[in-house]
């Protein structure tokens, strides 16, 4: 100590421990210069600190506005993440204890007293992080549902000193919980794409769910994959409100023991991920409670709870809402998803090793709900429309027949989960299980069908396309022939594709502090609860697209028994406006397939025209070398190859089966003659005379066509398939004159050709000024390829 010129110095090894003058006494001295032990050095070594932060005094922590919260907590992330130098999940679980401990100190802090959460003057780091500490170590003991008691930060100290500077002067108890809830939702919202196996789901969309299931302090709410709790913070939002209205003029002590009950008691979540469940209860802490009650660390498909409801297990929730993860698949023996359960106790799963996700966790989701209990889940469209029996979605379409009644399906728009990450198209499931009564009556008569139809093919079994016909047969008789179901179309959801808040919704109309409108005219919200005053007298909207149909009606409109909303939708309203004069016929009595296969390994050395068709409806030649492609289009390089070629000709019509959606489908052209796709690309040759190739090219790019492509799609991804069967049952429209028709797209016709002459000028005019530029009088330089054109490099 001498060597360090220090003027004291303390020497402390466990129980023992000595304080020495230093400065005034010889370097040899060890026992005259003791002047105490550790006790005897001054807090802050003599340099005590003040506080700016005074519990309920002049100056104290403050609530903000959403802006500055979520700018504060991004910043405090961004500091422990450190650019990426740390593990994304550890950085988010250090974080989350932090906020803890911001939570502990604003919540104990006496009247009076400074804040433990701050930075006083004169303060070193190790003071503050040691502070930090000992508020996390407490609530860990005060309240283990959040963090086991020897759970402990491990930042270093500089980490969680420069986080406490960030956050020290805002209250986030006391914020209002929409301004938290918009702050967490725009900062969880980017930090979970795709990360901790879910994607985030956007506030609009948790809004309006838990709005048409009109959810009141009386309920009781699951959320079987809780995530970051969000649709859990939605249910507690929408229903304090509630109480504030219906307990309106009683006194606020029983306004705020009916609102704490029900988040303390009534609001229970599951969360499979550990990290994700604590960021859950921290959430709903923040929300001002209900964390109490969310299993962590735990599938929903286990049969094993902690929760005392939970372990009840089965019929004990009135309201279930989430957005099942989906897009994996649950395997027999997979104890992380199963827990102690097996997947053959799961009706879904019957005979099968393995099934999607969301099949088994909807399943679930029913088993929770209590007789005549109510669910609202956002899936994806492949449950609703994928049509063969290896998906299983057929049998999931079943299930939910035979177990309650399918109130009402909304369609998203394909961007609602693109700021996350995600390519999905989904729809929001809102479904009410049956009574005991109804369940027995409804089994009872399902039986009777089955039995006749038995009697009718001769005893022999029943397959299960027999049982949907059955079940088709229950729904045209008795109390279930008077069920209808509500579809609607939602283009506009309160947020744009890249996740920017939009005042356009058509779910519903906001109000301030996160409420709900009470007049919601002009929103699917609105019209819900119109169909549901009016009942079959409802009569629809066009704007967002509304209807209602009898169940048994919508079971049997296609042979897959599909429910997607943009289906029906667009089948019930496509033939009620006709131009004057036009005729309205099946594509496949004008059109049929052309099934001409080729062989181009015949000539080896001869050159192919191999075509793919872009988005605008352009046919131009797939490129050679690019991807798993050929190096050259020549008949050697198809030998050994997979796929099966076919060969068009001029004026024939042909699409991508994937990418039909897209608006890929084209008439083919003169120089692409006997130019040859593989089986994805359908080629329909016109056989009806009353048709005019041009005009038939331009009908197919219309809105109307378009929609309809979207309309009939199957699946949920980016790769969403175009079924022939539904591309032949669709009409075509036109007038039979085929003098009206060339009049009809001369316009159009003008105008393409003077775009392309005006995309030529443009090319050679600005060949010439590169020119001028460079004086290389060079060609042009190739295109960047994006990677994302048409399947263009799927190989032969």
């Amino acid at each position: 100590m001498n060597s360090l010129r220090a003027p004291f110095g303390l020497y402390d090894e466990y129980s023992e421990h000595m304080f020495f003058d230093v400065k005034n006494f010889p370097a040899t001295e060890r026992v005259a210069n003791i002047k105490g032990n550790r006790d005897t050095v001054p807090e802050q070594y003599g340099n005590a600190p003040s506080y700016t932060y005074i519990a309920a005094g002049a100056i104290d922590i403050q609530p903000t506005q959403s802006s500055t919260l979520e700018a504060k907590i991004r910043r405090s992330h961004s500091i422990i993440w450190a650019g990426g130098k740390r593990d994304p999940l550890y950085a988010f679980d250090e974080w989350s204890k932090i906020l803890f401990a911001k939570v502990v100190d604003e919540r104990n802090t006496p009247t009076g007293e400074p804040r433990s959460f701050q930075i006083g003057s004169n303060e070193t780091v190790a003071a503050v992080s040691n502070r930090v500490h000992r508020l996390f170590q407490r609530g860990c003991l005060d309240d283990p549902t959040i963090f086991f008691p020897d759970t402990r930060i491990t930042l270093p100290d500089k980490k969680i000193f420069d986080v406490v500077k960030i956050l020290q002067d805002v209250s986030l108890m006391g914020s209002d919980v929409d301004n938290i809830g918009a702050a967490f939702e725009n900062f969880f919202g980017s930090i979970f794409r795709g990360e901790l196996g879910q994607y985030f789901t956007m506030r609009q969309i948790a809004r309006f769910t838990v709005s048409m299931l009109e959810i009141t302090h009386e309920d009781f709410v699951l959320d079987p994959t809780a995530g970051s709790g969000g649709f859990l913070l939605e249910a507690l939002l929408q229903v304090w409100h509630g109480v504030d209205t219906k307990f309106h003029g009683q006194s606020d002590q029983q306004i705020i023991r009916t609102k704490n009950d029900f988040a303390l008691l009534r609001v229970y979540g599951i969360e499979i991920h550990d990290i994700l469940s604590r960021i859950c209860k921290i959430n709903l802490l923040l929300h001002h409670d209900g964390h109490t009650n969310i299993e962590g660390d735990r599938s929903c498909l286990d049969t094993y709870f902690t929760k005392p409801r939970l372990r009840l297990c089965f019929e004990q929730f009135s309201k279930v809402v989430g957005n099942p993860p989906f897009g994996d698949e649950v395997e027999e023996g997979d104890e992380d998803l199963l827990g102690e359960n097996s997947l053959e106790n799961f009706e879904i799963a019957k005979g099968r090793q393995k099934v999607p996700s969301e099949h088994v966790i909807l399943e679930r989701a029913i088993d929770f709900l209590e007789p005549g209990g109510q669910l609202g889940l956002v899936l994806p469209d492949g449950l609703f429309n994928n049509q063969g029996e290896l998906s299983n979605c057929p049998r999931v379409r079943s299930f939910l027949a035979k177990q309650g009644f399918i109130e009402a399906i909304v369609s998203l728009p394909d961007f609602a989960f693109r700021k996350s990450g995600a390519q999905n198209k989904t729809s929001i499931l809102f479904f009410r299980r049956f009574t005991k009564l109804q369940k027995h009556t409804f089994d009872q008569l399902l039986e009777d069908a089955i039995e006749m139809l038995k009697e009718t093919m001769e005893g022999v079994s029943i397959p299960d396309q027999n049982e949907e016909t059955a079940i088709g047969a229950v729904y045209r008789s008795g109390e279930f022939a008077e069920h209808r179901v509500f579809m609607a179309e939602a283009n506009h959801i309160g947020y744009t594709p890249s996740g920017v808040v939009s005042k356009k919704n058509d779910l519903y109309k906001g109000a301030e502090g996160g409420r709900i409108d009470p007049i919601q005219s002009g929103t699917i919200l609105g019209e819900w609860r119109r169909f549901k005053k009016e009942g079959a007298s409802y009569d629809g909207m066009v704007t967002p697209d509304c209807m209602t149909l009898p169940f048994s009606e919508i079971w049997v409109a296609h042979s897959s028994h599909r429910l997607d909303p943009k289906y029906h939708l667009f089948k019930h309203n496509q033939s009620i406006y006709t131009p004057p004069r036009w005729i309205r016929v099946l594509v496949k009595n004008v059109m049929e397939r052309r099934e001409e296969m080729a062989n181009p390994t015949l000539k080896p050395e001869d050159h192919f025209k191999v075509m793919t068709i872009s988005q605008t409806g352009e046919i131009r030649l797939r490129e050679a070398g690019k991807g798993k492609n050929p190096p050259d289009w020549m008949g050697m390089y198809f030998e050994n190859g997979s796929s099966t070629w076919y060969q068009a000709r001029a004026g024939d019509v042909v699409y991508s089966s994937i990418d039909l959606w897209k608006g890929c489908i084209a008439l083919v052209p003169k120089d692409f003659d006997y130019a040859l796709v593989t089986k994805e690309f359908p080629i329909f040759k016109v056989t009806d005379d009353r048709l005019d190739a041009e005009f038939l090219s331009y009908l197919l790019r219309s809105r109307y066509y378009q929609r309809a492509f979207r309309a009939i799609t199957t699946g949920h991804s980016n790769r969403r398939r175009t079924q022939q069967d539904d591309f032949e049952d669709l009409e075509i429209c036109f007038p039979p004159d085929l003098a009206e028709q060339k009049q009809l797209i001369e316009k159009i016709r003008e105008s393409r050709m003077a775009q392309l002459d005006a995309l030529s000028l443009f090319r050679k005019e600005m060949l010439a000024f590169s020119d001028l530029v460079d004086g290389r009088y060079d060609e042009e330089l190739p295109e960047i390829e994006d990677g994302n054109d048409n399947r263009e490099d799927e190989g032969i």
